[in-house]
């Protein structure tokens, strides 16, 4: 039964690489799509798994988010009234700022958004100093966002409820993941080289592990890698900052073995240089499917499709 089993996987791997390098396995995905776009309703569950077990084409992508994240209704006889009830959401909560002179057209977007996140949510306070400090992750991310999606309308409200969602599904679960970020990197840096050098320079407790989840690596990836990153994320699998986070230290490794200093190496992991980032990304979604995130429900609590406005 073990070899029958190993068999039949074996000619499933075979068979799914075949067809990807003949250019079958993209018109599949996009047939995939196209056919889970024309349900009426939108099966969002059916999107989340579309997410996670396929590459998201840069032409469905936000729309995706939208529906997956319930920016818009999964019934498209609802998504016009929505949209338009939305933007003037979006125009009054911006009105309002200006008129209290807490923004003007020179505000960054990602601070304009924070701002209206948090007059929405009751928690503006009087004074700025400082608030964007406080609010560094929701900022990073509202940032990566604005340069990915070019309407700041569709853009705030993506950041906003992504942001909800991460925060209501994932906050129980990622004060873990820094201990599993350890765990795989020492059963991936396979000389051992890394994990020894962080240890001797006593460099772990530097990492900027936990600013890397609360933003979702957010800033710290170019644009594109990002985006296949969100897509994991808004599918439902959180494990995927995990193994991003290995796979950067990884794809960094060398230059890393050259530091020493604790501040040179916290500086260094800031931001990913702009030729590694798919390649890393590359690397962490690999590692992501080896040991099977992509075909699970999910791999941490859904995120909840029925999020406060």
């Amino acid at each position: 039964m073990i070899a029958l089993n190993g068999t039949m996987s074996d000619e499933r791997n075979f068979r799914s690489y075949y067809y990807e390098k003949v250019g079958f396995r993209a018109i599949e995905e996009k047939k995939s799509i196209e056919l889970l776009l024309k349900d009426k309703p939108i099966d969002v569950e059916k999107l989340r798994q579309y997410c996670l077990r396929f590459p998201v084409s840069a032409r469905y992508r936000h729309y995706l988010w939208k529906v997956i994240l319930g920016v818009i209704p999964a019934s498209q006889d609802s998504q016009e009234f929505v949209m338009k009830d939305r933007r003037k959401q979006y125009d009054y909560l911006k009105h309002a700022l200006e008129i209290m002179r807490r923004v003007d057209d020179n505000t960054p977007s990602s601070t304009l958004f924070l701002k209206m996140f948090l007059i929405e949510e009751g928690l503006l306070s009087f004074q700025d100093t400082g608030l964007v400090q406080r609010h560094q992750s929701y900022v990073s991310l509202a940032e990566s966002i604005s340069q990915m999606v070019e309407d700041p309308f569709d853009a705030y409200w993506i950041t906003k409820r992504f942001h909800k969602m991460f925060k209501n599904t994932y906050q129980d679960v990622v004060p873990a993941l820094p201990e599993k970020v350890k765990t795989l990197l020492r059963k991936e840096d396979v000389d051992g080289k890394l994990v020894s050098h962080l240890t001797t320079c006593d460099l772990w407790d530097i990492l900027p592990i936990k600013q890397w989840f609360s933003s979702c690596f957010a800033s710290v990836l170019p644009e594109i890698p990002f985006e296949r990153v969100m897509d994991k994320l808004i599918g439902g699998s959180v494990m995927i900052l995990v193994y991003v986070a290995v796979a950067l230290l990884l794809t960094l490794k060398r230059p890393l073995l050259t530091m020493h200093s604790r501040t040179d190496v916290l500086k260094y992991l800031t931001q990913v240089p702009e030729d590694s980032g798919d390649i890393l990304v590359n690397t962490a979604i690999d590692m992501w499917e080896k040991h099977g995130h992509h075909l699970i429900k999910s791999d941490s609590p859904g995120p909840n499709s029925r999020l406060p406005s």
